[in-house]
């Protein structure tokens, strides 16, 4: 029996799924004794079969299978889901007690206990977070960092840390690939400015055959290539980092979910998918142009010399990994 269900959002993309991870975390903290049920129209199970705090993945693609997925005795329900119709009626039909969603203007919205306004102008990792703070309040920062901590365990001292990591993937396409070719020059500009004993790490999927291949052929010592590594070796990998460079792909909301000073390159303004703080910028393309290999290396490190000389920046990191620190050395419930 499923006493939490948690409706994710319905898409089948890397990043979909690891943007959900800190929001579960927070579920399981706020309600350690319940069993938690996750619910996908695709088959993404592996992604949160892994996750200590998730109890039960389901399936269920048409109507009447997440009606059955979604269990009468259930005490509450998330929906991650930003605007179908479907998950109100879900949760009209069934009635938990408590039912999460955002709110969007739609009739749907009355069915919500607790709502969080959906804009796009917010990274879609911290409106999850906003939407369970209306059930208690929390540092939405911390409870990122100390889930992908609790994620790394398993293999914790098993993955050589990164000083700076690269991920110059973009899995919907070209449009979103700062080409790797202008992540070496960026590499080459960041050892000079850092003084020369940088080792930056590529992170590469298995899309980027033809840019492994290259790098392997500059045979750099300054270069480590990352390539298969899971979801908690990528944390390992990146978890105390200097500084990670990403364009929109989904490793990396694992940086970002870690809290360390962080720098995209966008084809274009994303505040969805781009955790703005202090220790955070990006970069896009020239106004009027939405080619993403527009942007010279030159501009991008100019937002990463941001990042790493701001002692606002350095500090806002302190904070966060203090805070996620005290928490996972006095693991108390939180109290819903």
């Amino acid at each position: 029996m499923a006493d939490i269900v948690v409706f994710v959002r319905s898409k089948s993309r890397y990043g979909d799924q690891i943007v959900a991870f800190p929001a579960l975390y927070l579920v399981k903290k706020l309600w350690p004794d319940k069993q938690v049920r996750v619910v996908s129209r695709f088959d993404v199970g592996d992604f949160y079969t892994r996750l200590p705090w998730v109890d039960q993945f389901v399936r269920a693609d048409a109507f009447s299978d997440q009606v059955r997925a979604f269990p009468r005795g259930a005490s509450a329900s998330l929906t991650l889901h930003h605007s179908s119709e479907r998950f109100a009626l879900l949760n009209l039909l069934r009635r938990p007690a408590l039912r999460l969603g955002f709110n969007n203007r739609r009739i749907g919205d009355c069915v919500w206990t607790h709502s969080h306004i959906k804009d796009i102008r917010e990274y879609i990792g911290l409106a999850n977070l906003r939407l369970l703070a209306t059930i208690q309040p929390h540092d939405p920062e911390a409870i990122a960092r100390e889930c992908f901590l609790e994620i790394v365990r398993p293999c914790a001292g098993k993955v050589k840390p990164a000083d700076i990591v690269m991920i110059p993937g973009g899995g919907k396409g070209p449009f979103k690939r700062w080409s790797v070719e202008h992540y070496v020059a960026l590499a080459d500009l960041l050892q000079t400015r850092l003084g020369g004993d940088s080792v930056f790490s590529f992170v590469l999927g298995p899309a980027e055959t033809a840019e492994r291949a290259w790098l392997e052929h500059l045979n750099r010592p300054d270069f480590r290539l990352e390539s298969g590594r899971s979801v908690a070796e990528l944390v390992a990998l990146m978890q105390d980092a200097r500084l990670v460079v990403a364009n929109d792909c989904g490793p990396s909301h694992i940086g970002q979910g870690l809290c360390v000073p962080y720098v995209g390159v966008f084809n274009e303004p994303n505040p969805e998918w781009f955790w703005a703080r202090d220790y955070t910028r990006d970069v896009v393309p020239d106004a009027g142009s939405s080619d993403i290999n527009s942007i010279p290396p030159a501009r991008v490190l100019e937002a990463c010399m941001a990042v790493l000389a701001d002692p606002k920046s350095r500090s806002s990191c302190d904070r966060v990994a203090q805070a996620a620190h005290r928490s996972l050395n006095n693991p108390v419930p939180l109290q819903a």
